[in-house]
């Protein structure tokens, strides 16, 4: 798969460079990591990781958004309450802040767990298509898909060639060795190509603010 992050978040970025209104960023980019986090949670009690329900289209509809916008209330309130107290000075936002919308002279006391009800529509939709985007990239970059786990097993939905091997690698975190093969190509790009993006994206964003705040 693309690396977790910033792969993941970096490919869909651009949604929300394009339309900052429809999408939040945070929400975003915590939807793009989803899949994994629910299938991690789940391989950390089986002792093993690897694809399961949070890449499935079960798993998009009835777990994607309640997991991603509980996520996105922890990583905001660790921020908020650990990390942007302790930073006395600034020369800009932060690409956090950037992401969450937060207010550069935000404080501790100001920010919310759940989002407010004006905005739960948004964040949802960020989190939702933020999913669909992650089991989307995987999908085109993986050997074998459970997409429509559990109700049907329908591992291999590319050619032979697509999973030819040309050797293998052992990860100790997965149950069998990680292959070396057509597909793996496809990963690499996509990750290189996604960190990248998410990188290019944020500077640009961070530029942006700091013009934005010189003017005032």
């Amino acid at each position: 798969m693309p690396w977790g992050f910033p792969s993941h978040q970096g490919l869909i970025l651009p949604l929300w460079a394009r339309w900052p209104r429809a999408f939040q960023g945070l929400a975003l980019c915590v939807g793009a990591g989803v899949p994994d986090i629910i299938d991690g949670a789940i391989g950390i009690t089986r002792g093993r990781l690897g694809q399961g329900i949070g890449h499935s289209l079960i798993g998009l509809a009835a777990l994607s958004v309640p997991v991603g916008l509980l996520a996105t209330g922890l990583i905001r309130g660790f921020w908020h309450r650990y990390v942007l107290p302790r930073q006395k000075t600034r020369s800009g936002p932060s690409w956090f802040e950037l992401l969450d919308e937060t207010p550069q002279r935000s404080s501790a006391a100001s920010w919310r767990f759940w989002p407010p009800r004006k905005d739960l529509a948004r964040q949802s939709l960020s989190v939702f298509v933020g999913a669909v985007s992650h089991v989307f990239f995987d999908f085109i970059s993986h050997a074998t898909f459970g997409l429509l786990r559990p109700w049907r097993e329908v591992p291999n939905w590319f050619p032979a060639w697509w999973r030819h091997r040309w050797g293998s690698i052992d990860l100790l975190v997965y149950e069998n060795p990680y292959p070396i093969a057509p597909h793996t190509l496809v990963w690499f790009v996509l990750s290189v190509g996604g960190a990248v993006l998410y990188v290019r994206i944020m500077r640009r964003q961070q530029r942006a603010a700091r013009a934005v705040a010189a003017k005032r």
